[in-house]
């Protein structure tokens, strides 16, 4: 299996100028935030495991929810590997975030994989999701989706949380793209179905802020104790100022979330008319800063995404996110200058040529 975190150092050893490959927002951060950070940074002692108070309370809040729905996390990251730890076996839905896949592996546990399609708009079908539920214990989703950028309707989560109700099944749904949303289907699925779901968000995206480590989970309050025991157990806790800017964050999100959509789908709208329609096609994201490109020619997206990272520009080839099922894929983040990205497609359009 190709793994995306040799490939990442791999490219970055190899000094690539133009990175297009992890999901690292090229928008500077708030500077209310900043300036929160610059005050705070000097606050360097232990936290609660569970989060400070004041950033639990505000997030409990912003989503309607009991303090005990509600955990801060070291990132989205830790708190899906979090749950992946105390759950039995696990349901994909590919192409899917490899992540997920890492912390199956290093938890020893099974997984049954959904694969959709391009023809299918990347959505499965839920007779698709009725046939997995009985077999496995969890599902992941992600949407909007990372690499594909879908998103379903309010008509499909709803037939989902049926199907999940049917069969006892937890979902953990990965949000962290939640405010890069295109469309008019804003779902935070904790608040749909708050019992055996936990919802997953990231400071990382809207606000640009990856290296704070800091995302929060809300759900089923059993669910989250299991959260909070993992960060007890390993991270013991998160950064204090890290939480203070967090919390300065919600405090702006309306203004943050609208300013990094409109960048993001600005640039995704000038990139898809760019694009060489003969070598590349895709399904248009309806959220996300992400492009999965099926490649037209004779060559698969490892071999491309190498002779890319020869002429100094990162992107990741399709495998990573599923497999050989999508060998002929690359994903390309929209992470860079529009100038920068530009001149990359010119570079693919001269090597595919």
């Amino acid at each position: 299996m190709f793994n995306i975190y040799e490939f990442y150092e791999y490219l970055t050893n190899m000094n690539v100028s133009i990175r297009l490959d992890a999901g690292d927002p090229d928008l500077p951060p708030p500077l209310e935030i900043i300036k929160v950070l610059k005050t705070e940074i000097n606050k360097l002692g232990y936290a609660p495991s569970s989060g400070i108070r004041e950033l639990r309370e505000k997030i409990a809040e912003f989503h309607g929810v009991d303090l005990n729905e509600v955990v801060v996390t070291p990132g989205a990251k830790a708190a899906i590997a979090a749950l992946i730890h105390v759950l039995g076996k696990i349901g994909l839905i590919a192409p899917y975030w490899p992540g997920y896949l890492s912390a199956i592996k290093l938890f020893n546990k099974e997984k049954i994989v959904v694969y959709t399609r391009q023809e299918d708009q990347w959505l499965p079908k839920t007779s698709w999701i009725e046939e997995l539920a009985p077999k496995v214990n969890a599902l992941i989703i992600n949407y909007p989706h990372n690499p594909t950028g879908i998103v379903p309707t309010r008509t499909w989560i709803k037939e989902l949380i049926d199907i999940a109700d049917d069969n006892d099944l937890v979902i953990v749904s990965d949000e962290a793209y939640r405010d890069l949303n295109y469309t008019d289907e804003k779902i935070v699925l904790a608040e749909l179905r708050p019992t055996k779901t936990v919802s997953v968000y990231s400071f990382s995206k809207t606000f640009s802020l990856p290296g704070l480590r800091i995302g929060y989970a809300i759900g089923d309050p059993e669910l989250i104790s299991k959260i909070r025991e993992f960060i007890a157990s390993t991270y013991t806790s998160i950064p204090v100022f890290s939480q203070l800017a967090a919390l300065k964050a919600l405090e702006i999100i309306d203004q943050a979330a609208k300013r990094a959509r409109n960048y993001y789908h600005g640039k995704l709208r000038k990139t898809i008319a760019i694009i060489n329609k003969k070598l590349f096609d895709y399904v248009e994201p309806k959220g996300g800063f992400y492009l999965f490109l099926r490649i037209k020619k004779n060559i698969d997206g490892v071999e491309l995404a190498y002779k890319l990272a020869e002429k100094g520009i990162g992107v990741f080839p399709g495998v990573a996110f599923g497999g050989d099922h999508y060998s002929k894929y690359i994903r390309v983040s929209l992470t860079a200058p529009i100038q920068d990205i530009v001149k990359a497609f010119k570079t693919m359009e001269a090597l595919l040529k």
